[in-house]
């Protein structure tokens, strides 16, 4: 398996006590961040009380900012920028949020990563999961009887005293490309106290999940993708 994954979506939710945004606090905030790294290409304001920044740059890639009553959301949808690119916008982004919305600090935290790996010696990545890792080779289609277009596995992690965070994942094949596999990371961070000053936790927590990808997820798939004995 291709040791480098292909990152292409992440998103965080900052989550605090129920409050009322202000279009003109957001206005403000809107235009203090166009001097900035995390600026937006445009604003909606029609739909409250969910207010957005957004831009798009490509037919698929764009980014949010999404305002609710309880919580930040930051997104970056097929991503076009690195993790730590990502984490500068939520460095910019979080702290003037509790300044507009008058809270001491965020509550909790989830974070969601997406990416996909490149299989070596597998060419459809439904086989790699389900007939080879699973051993379910001729186990589902007498049963299901219709073809499968994405299959994989799902597990749930619990946090635990040495680990932080309840960590919910989903490998399956990947619905745009048969050939690689498709991974979801949703890390739960359920007891923060985030404040201003200490933002960097919650990069500190992305940064966490991107090592379970790399450091658990990688090796637990790649032990699977070796080539396969070809019996004369």
């Amino acid at each position: 398996m291709h040791t480098e994954d292909r990152s292409i979506h992440f998103s965080m939710e900052l989550l605090h006590a129920p409050v009322q945004y202000r279009v003109p606090a957001l206005q403000k905030l809107y235009f203090e961040l166009t001097q900035t790294r995390a600026s937006y290409d445009s604003t909606d304001f029609s739909a409250p009380p969910q207010f957005r920044f957004h831009s798009k740059r490509s037919t698929n890639t764009q980014s949010m900012a999404l305002f609710l009553p309880d919580r930040l959301v930051l997104i970056e949808e097929w991503a076009d920028i690195p993790l730590s690119g990502f984490l500068d916008k939520v460095r910019e982004i979080a702290p003037r949020v509790l300044q507009i919305i008058e809270q001491p600090c965020f509550l909790a935290q989830t974070v969601t990563l997406r990416s996909t790996f490149a299989l070596t010696h597998f060419d459809d990545a439904r086989i790699f999961l389900l007939d080879h890792a699973c051993r379910q080779e001729g186990c589902i289609g007498p049963h299901f009887r219709r073809p499968i277009a994405v299959g994989g596995l799902r597990f749930v992690l619990p946090e635990t005293p040495e680990s932080r965070g309840a960590f919910h994942v989903i490998i399956e094949s990947f619905r745009h490309d048969v050939k690689e596999v498709f991974v979801e990371l949703k890390a739960i961070f359920s007891q923060q106290r985030i404040t201003g000053d200490d933002i960097e936790q919650a990069a500190s927590n992305a940064w966490e999940a991107r090592r379970f990808i790399t450091d658990n997820i990688f090796p637990y798939l790649d032990q699977f993708d070796q080539p396969r004995e070809v019996i004369p």
